[in-house]
């Protein structure tokens, strides 16, 4: 932390430090007591006592440095630990909302490449009858896919040959990004005013050129417009919960607001300076003093998107409440087991180092005062009957101070312990929201592919050829080079054999028939918005080296071309749950300064049972069981709560979050999977 940048507002700071403010102004007074009980000794008992009393003002001269020394730590800690809960904040938000926009290109780069669209735009996509069967599939696909709230197909001149919303009066464009996307290999990633949503203004568009399969010449283009303010809308609320006087914007890459959590005293469209490479900087909003941070996003699988930021904004006036947030906190045992209460206490020790010394003096001097009062001479007599006075007023003094250094201690060890407990409750809620996200997109996916035409025309026909068989090969093999978060894909008909796979590794499983119960459950399915998925547990479709591996098998129903509603067989996905869930969980840890995760801190994803699905922990395997805390097994869909734990010499700050579902996902009653989130950190 920068001490220097601190030292520059710390009148402000101050201001808002209330326990600091009193710890300086009570000290300030007993340094003036002992000031005046110095000057009574020099006045009254200096011909005896010289030496002593020089003594005493050396010792208020330490004790005076080392409250500047205990009002600097505690200005710095307290500082600290906002900077570090508004920079957690600033992060979470820009991260999760990349994490979603990666999901986005592999959509985009699918669903370009759809049959049925591709057809359309060869066939001259100018049919009403066409056009009314391509936006009832394009429908199909935002139902499922909810994060969009258009979509449109151009052809290569910018007519608009189909699309979805209604209220959208879009019939031709003109926007340069037709021109970007049908020259690039891959996905284009927009931002601003477009004529494709006229009167919407700014608007998130995922664009790719739509080619011809067999040429490799561009057909027109497919425009994705990504549910941007329900999004960001859903990010700030999650984020309030933990921390609600905070104001979250996301910045563009000229300082910009583009999405605010408080349009009233952080307007979007206005321009906020950064502060990017100060620890924080402290700026006016409202009328009222900020701290502020701003970070750049750390990505996801390689994907940065367009830069833009997340800044967070905290009022000064209650950025540095010192209360414990409910949690009933034993400073002797954060003293003994903390490992940041050594530094933190530091300064008391000192302080009771010098305070020894003071009492050894005072004791030394009643001794010499009891000794002169004996002797002839009448005014040392005088001045040995007046320095226990002046000793006793010292030593009075002493104690006070000491109890202030005490006192401010405890409260700073409060303090932050109370800040460690909210971190590892926002940690947890961060890493259950990330699962369910992830997740939600799971059971879009196996719900689209198994539309894919191709798909249902090959299983409805009498016999699957050779050809055939290729063919669905290389349609799940593309589509599992985009998801990249699948170990295989894989068709099986309507007696639950599987017919092909993505994997070529896996090609061994062709020609078996599945007897789980999620391959029976999707085939009984006939609702193409309904899904099903495995209990999970291990299974052969997951396996290394041999040995099944327990992971999530989403599945959906594949139903004829000719007769819909009649399913003809099943498509599952098999996500790649350990490396997938260990970095959900990895993402989540605190890191130090060069980015290594804390030592000593950990996460798990687990069932309220207790049965592990993901751990950092090389000695918990999924699968394996453990206790829970009963606080946390009574924790009902979107709790969260945090305590300390013990540990034999060790601390522990211990969150947990119980999931909430994202969007539909796991709160429109059609998939119920309770989970939690641990994180655990030892302080």
């Amino acid at each position: 932390m920068d001490r220097e940048l601190i030292k520059k507002h710390e009148k402000t700071l101050l201001t808002a430090m209330t326990s600091v403010d009193q710890c300086q102004r009570v000290l300030s007074r007993l340094d003036r007591q002992w000031t005046r009980a110095t000057l009574t000794g020099k006045i009254n008992c200096s011909r005896i006592a010289q030496t002593l009393i020089d003594f005493i003002i050396a010792t208020q001269e330490n004790f005076t440095s080392l409250q500047t020394t205990l009002i600097d730590t505690l200005v710095v800690e307290s500082t600290q630990k906002v900077v570090l809960e508004i920079a957690a904040v600033a992060q979470v938000a820009i991260d999760i909302l990349k994490r979603n926009l990666f999901e986005r290109t592999a959509d985009v780069g699918f669903l370009a490449t759809d049959d049925d669209i591709v057809r359309f735009l060869l066939d001259g996509g100018d049919e009403p009858e066409a056009r009314e069967a391509i936006e009832e599939r394009l429908a199909e696909y935002r139902a499922k896919y909810t994060v969009y709230d258009e979509i449109l197909v151009l052809d290569t001149d910018g007519c608009v040959r189909a699309h979805l919303d209604r209220d959208n009066p879009v019939t031709r464009s003109h926007d340069p990004l037709i021109a970007r996307t049908l020259a690039a290999d891959q996905y284009v990633e927009t931002y601003g005013e477009s004529d494709l949503a006229p009167g919407r203004g700014n608007v998130l568009l995922y664009s790719q050129a739509i080619r011809d399969p067999g040429t490799g010449s561009p057909l027109g283009v497919l425009c994705l417009r990504f549910d941007f303010d329900g999004e960001m809308a859903g990010i700030f609320e999650k984020l309030g919960q933990s921390s609600e006087d905070v104001i979250i914007l996301i910045l563009d890459e000229s300082g910009k607001a583009i999405a605010t959590s408080d349009p009233v005293q952080a307007p979007a469209g206005r321009a906020y300076p950064m502060a990017l490479t100060d620890d924080f900087h402290l700026v006016q909003i409202a009328g009222q003093p900020c701290l502020a941070k701003t970070l750049a996003t750390n990505g996801y699988q390689g994907f940065f998107g367009l830069p833009w930021y997340g800044h967070v904004l905290k009022p000064v006036t209650t950025a540095f409440g010192n209360g414990s947030n409910g949690h009933c906190l034993d400073e002797r045992a954060i003293r003994k087991n903390a490992i940041f209460s050594g530094r933190l206490v530091q300064v008391e020790e000192a302080s009771e180092n010098v305070l020894s010394d003071l009492e050894l003096v005072v004791q030394n001097g009643e001794i010499m005062a009891a000794k002169k009062s004996l002797q002839a001479d009448p005014s040392e007599r005088v001045e040995a009957h007046a320095l226990p006075h002046v000793l006793n007023e010292v030593k009075k003094i002493g104690d006070q101070v000491q109890h202030v250094f005490q006192a401010s201690t405890d409260g700073l060890l409060r303090l932050v312990t109370s800040s460690r407990l909210h971190d590892v409750r926002f940690l947890a809620q961060l890493a259950i929201d990330i699962m369910d996200r992830n997740l939600y997109e799971r059971a879009n996916d196996c719900r689209w592919w198994a539309l894919t035409s191709d798909f249902r025309r090959i299983l409805d026909a009498p016999a699957v050829t050779v050809a055939d068989n290729d063919r669905m090969r290389e349609i799940l093999a593309y589509i599992n080079s985009l998801y990249t978060v699948y170990t295989n894909l894989f068709l099986y008909d309507r007696a639950g054999k599987v017919l092909a796979c993505s994997n070529p590794d896996e090609h061994r499983l062709e020609g078996r028939v599945l007897d789980a119960g999620f391959v029976a459950q999707a085939l009984r399915l006939t609702d193409s918005q309904s899904y099903a998925v495995s209990d999970f547990e291990p299974t052969d479709l997951y396996a290394e080296n041999g040995h099944p591996r327990p992971t999530y098998v989403y599945n959906a129903a594949v139903t004829s071309l000719a007769r819909p509603g009649e399913v003809i067989g099943g498509i599952g996905i098999v996500f790649d749950s350990a490396p997938q869930f260990l970095s959900m969980l990895s993402d989540c840890l605190p890191r130090d300064g060069q980015g290594r995760i804390q030592e000593g801190s950990e996460g798990l994803f687990v069932e309220p049972g207790g049965r592990i699905i993901a751990s950092t922990n090389p000695d918990h395997s999924p699968g394996d069981v453990i206790d829970l805390a009963a606080i946390f097994c009574q924790l009902s869909h979107g709790q969260f709560t945090s305590h300390l734990v013990t540990e034999g010499d060790r601390l522990y700050a211990v969150g947990c979050a119980h999931c909430s579902g994202y969007r539909e996902y796991k709160r429109d009653g059609a998939y119920a999977n309770d989970l939690l989130a641990v994180i655990k950190v030892r302080i």
